[in-house]
């Protein structure tokens, strides 16, 4: 029986197919896993839907300590194995004594792990028939099934994703590539739920391998291919123990073509065991009108009593459009975007502004006026977020939103003017109290929409969110604030400058004192000119280093057809 249950306790009687539930992970005292070695373990975990599943980069939610963590109301992480995964592993997991929610402290959490970061189309190369390609540490690294499964009794996740073929070597791929996609993903899905109950579910690929090297040994010796008669095997008990106490979650391709996108919701849906669904939106082409069609389609072919978790949709309004249309999971990678950025939420949902402190009527005044006609860093009108890198909030001592009773902003503790300050001096403490900020706003938007679907307003209130706080700006990847850009500009010529005092006097030469710019300016350059020198000189060593090793595999090469030449004289 799967540890994961999902209950719906209130759908919408409106329009919208949005609904009110619960997932909850209970841990079974009877299971022989190596989570029963987990004394702090809860046993019962449970994240209200619609809500969410905390981004976390490398295992950890950003910004945030284990204790603001845990003040934010989301009962689930997400971590993905491209970015867990050290270089000598899977080597080695088997040693692991305990699982990845103790090793990571997250045991009063449900613990979500994919193959894939959710929070953005990242470009790899191919997938194979044996291989998904992800990006690790030192570049590309291909994940076979066989290490995935080893991965996953080694972490021993609450839910795991199965593995699958999600195309990211390109956004628009054509539909014989998305035909094998769906195929692939069907197939592993389909060994992945024998593994979890301890059958063999590599046994088919293993006998089509040897197969493979036979026929291959025939065809050098010219030996005759006797025809082989097609049989059908029942699957082999495996030599390890089941992981039934994991929950799974598939996920669903198809990309932009409609007919596979049906198909592969159905044939998923036919798979007994799997507790919940996947649908990424990240790699989808065409507008946010299409990739809502598509998300549609798919979720239309699901079936309703399980819950389906949907990456790619991050900004407020489509988080909604989403939830209208059945969703009940996604992930806080949009709070983590604005913190990156240096920006501060302002939106809410189903309520009207947030009451002000009596405080300083003329600060509360200006604030007000601030939040009507916000300066941003695309320099589009805005009231959905404020931008703290911006110059104008410099002297605001103000909160950063009135009322608002998250880490930073409750008692009016940090103002606007200080975490201004905070992210131009480039010190931490500004991301932490911004997340702090930003996640806050998004779990009570989050508590709220519930709200608002028990008390049957969701639909209005949806429409009234849009007419208030319009549309999220579209953000450019790479693109930052000037001041930011000001800030780490003179942060990364300081670090260049303290590398080239401290290769100086590692090599024992004495760094000059200098007073006069000029003089100081002609170091500069002089060091430059050294470095590239040496850049060059490195460049030729290894263009000499690679023609030894041709000629060398040339004379090898030739040894070789003289000694064949010989033997077959002989």
């Amino acid at each position: 029986m799967s540890p994961l249950t999902f209950s719906i306790i209130r759908q919408s009687t409106q329009l919208s197919a949005a609904r009110r539930g619960t997932v909850v992970m209970t841990s079974s005292a009877s299971s022989s896993s190596v989570a029963d070695n987990d004394a702090t373990r809860k046993d019962k975990r449970v994240i209200e839907t619609p809500g969410c599943f905390m981004y976390s980069v490398k295992g950890s939610v950003p910004h945030l300590t284990p204790d603001t963590l845990r003040l934010q109301g989301f009962g689930g992480v997400n971590v993905s194995i491209e970015q867990l995964l050290q270089d000598h592993q899977p080597t080695g997991l088997d040693k692991w004594p305990f699982t990845l929610s103790k090793f990571l402290n997250l045991q009063d959490l449900i613990l979500l792990c994919d193959i894939r970061d959710s929070s953005s189309f990242t470009k790899v190369p191919f997938n194979t028939d044996r291989v998904v390609s992800m990006i690790s540490n030192k570049g590309v690294r291909r994940l076979t099934l066989e290490d995935y499964l080893k991965v996953v009794r080694a972490y021993h996740p609450d839910i795991v994703s199965a593995f699958t073929d999600s195309i990211s070597d390109t956004k628009e791929p054509g539909q014989k590539r998305v035909r094998k996609s769906v195929e692939r993903s069907l197939k592993w899905l389909d060994q992945v739920l024998l593994e979890r109950q301890g059958l063999d579910g590599l046994a088919q690929d293993r006998e089509a391998e040897e197969k493979k090297k036979l026929k291959s040994r025939n065809k050098e010796n010219q030996m005759p291919v006797v025809a082989e008669t097609a049989t059908v095997s029942s699957p082999v008990k495996s030599t390890t123990l089941p992981w039934t106490d994991v929950g799974l979650f598939a996920h669903v391709q198809g990309a932009q073509f409609d007919q596979e996108r049906v198909r592969s919701a159905q044939e998923t849906a036919k798979r007994t065991g799997v507790d919940g669904y996947i649908i990424d939106t990240n790699a989808l082409p065409g507008s946010r009108d299409d990739i809502l069609k598509m998300l549609k389609i798919s979720v239309d072919h699901l079936p309703k009593d399980k819950p389906r978790l949907v990456y790619g949709m991050q900004a407020p309004e489509d988080v909604l459009q989403s939830i209208a249309l059945g969703a009940d999971l996604f992930d806080t990678s949009y709070p983590f975007l604005l913190t990156e950025d240096g920006k501060a939420s302002l939106f809410s949902f189903g309520s009207v502004a947030a009451p002000t402190s009596t405080s300083t009527t003329a600060s509360i005044g200006t604030a007000t006026a601030s939040l009507q006609a916000t300066s941003i860093s695309n320099n589009a009108a805005n009231n959905r977020w404020i931008n703290l890198w911006d110059d104008e909030h410099s002297d605001k001592f103000v909160p950063i939103m009135e009322g608002c009773e998250c880490y930073a902003c409750k008692g009016g503790r940090h103002t606007r003017a200080y975490i201004n300050h905070l992210l131009k001096a480039h010190e931490m403490l500004a991301t932490v109290l911004l997340m702090s900020h930003n996640m806050h706003q998004y779990s009570k938007f989050f508590a709220n929409i519930r709200q608002s679907i028990a008390s049957g307003t969701f639909d209005q209130l949806s429409q009234q969110f849009r007419e208030q706080f319009g549309t999220e700006p579209q953000r450019i990847p790479g693109e930052i604030h000037e001041q930011q850009r000001i800030v780490e500009a003179s942060l990364s010529k300081r670090n260049r400058l303290d590398s080239s005092e401290g290769s100086a006097a590692t090599s024992g030469e004495a760094t000059p004192v200098v007073s006069d710019p000029a003089e100081l300016e002609a170091l500069k350059e002089a060091r430059k000119v050294e470095k590239a020198q040496r850049a060059q000189e490195k460049k030729l060593r290894q263009m000499v280093n690679k023609k030894e090793k041709r000629l060398q595999k040339l004379k090898e090469r030739e040894l070789l057809e003289q000694q064949k030449m010989g033997d077959s004289k002989a």
